[in-house]
């Protein structure tokens, strides 16, 4: 009698990774629970800080909708059934997520020469009507996920999106992401539900970093205070090339201050990628402000209130060598970072922000 062959037994594939669970911002998730999955209007803008659960919640909204047997609504998706495994491991038909790898791959599939930034342009545009007309691979809605609208400039891009908002289709849901409701212009705010994100609490931070991410109570606590009421702020802090980022951000802003007759040695960018060094220069002007900001309040007196009350040696440091002037320097600084943050929103590089800027403090 012949052998039976051995059975080989498949190894189950892996769990692709679920969104950040979704953190704080309660009002968010009970407006959309009283709203319900089949009362939807057909676009909504979220507005508000950096880090703060905008793009996650787009995520975990969209995974619901399309999950088959979801434990409630709006972020309540099982994660396990064929629907949330393929929004997971990004390749539902049925999510649009308007990533810097999506533009770049509707500029490819238009004939487009690779450009240097990834802002959402015209052929991106297109193509996002295009996919968002087909028909619904799961039997719900088509969602398109928008992130940091604020940062498309192009007319045309608004024009071409601005024709799909002002036609309500109820088989279709658009979840656009801003950090400033006033960069979108009023015909795309007028045509989509406001949703505000407020910043999160230090508290719902430190407990994230400690229960999630491993830390110490006393480290989360001092990352929690420095984020601003910016979990994705504080994650990033964990990473040591972008906490080593910030620390030169603020050795080099004081030096510009302390001794402006020297050259300190500025922050530096990637080369090769502008996208990234875009964010880098969005990571050193975020850190010069709070820098700033903790200076003009060492030179009140008012240590208790620092955001870093690490550098507080440095700060009192600076303070001396400023002397009675320090608090209206600081607050100048606050001012030409600014400027130079209206800078980094134009096509001009960021090495030439960041020397504009290094220029400006020195003169101060």
């Amino acid at each position: 009698m012949p052998k039976r062959k051995s059975e080989t037994v498949a190894e189950p594939s892996p769990r692709p990774q679920a969104p950040k669970r979704f953190v704080d911002q309660d009002h968010v998730v009970e407006y959309f629970r009283r709203v319900s999955r089949d009362n939807l209007a057909h676009a909504y803008l979220f507005y508000g800080p950096r880090g703060v659960g905008k793009k996650t919640f787009a995520r975990a909204l969209a995974l619901s909708l399309h999950c088959e047997d979801p434990e409630s609504f709006p972020v309540g998706y099982c994660g396990e059934c064929g629907a949330c495994r393929r929004g997971l491991a990004g390749s539902s038909g049925d999510t649009i997520v308007v990533d810097d790898d999506f533009v770049r791959a509707a500029d490819a599939f238009a004939g487009k020469q690779e450009r240097k930034t990834a802002d959402i342009g015209i052929e991106a545009s297109r193509r996002i009507i295009q996919l968002m007309n087909l028909k619904s691979y799961e039997g719900n809605k088509l969602v398109a996920i928008l992130p940091d609208f604020d940062n498309v400039t192009n007319d045309a891009t608004y024009n071409a999106l601005l024709k799909e908002l002002e036609e309500p289709n109820p088989g279709k849901l658009f979840l656009i992401t801003t950090e400033h409701l006033d960069s979108i212009i009023d015909t795309i705010r007028s045509r989509t539900v406001i949703v505000r994100f407020e910043p999160i609490s230090d508290k719902e931070i430190e407990n994230e970093l400690v229960s999630d991410y491993g830390q110490p109570r006393e480290r989360a606590a001092a990352i929690a205070r420095r984020a601003q009421g910016s979990l994705g702020d504080a994650i990033a802090e964990l990473d040591e090339t972008s906490a080593g980022l910030r620390r030169a951000a603020r050795e080099w802003l004081l030096a510009c201050l302390r001794a402006p007759e020297k050259l300190p040695p500025m922050p530096e960018f990637e080369k090769d990628d502008r996208e990234t060094a875009r964010r880098q220069l969005d990571e050193v002007l975020r850190q010069a402000r709070l820098t700033a900001r903790d200076l003009m309040v060492s030179a009140l007196g008012g240590n208790q209130l620092l955001f870093d009350a690490s550098a507080s040696g440095e700060y009192r440091k600076t303070v001396d060598a400023l002397g009675p002037s320090a608090a209206r320097r600081a607050a100048d600084a606050i001012d030409a970072i600014n400027e130079a943050a209206r800078l980094a929103n134009t096509n001009v590089a960021p090495a030439t922000t960041l020397g504009w800027l290094q220029i400006q403090l020195r003169s101060l």
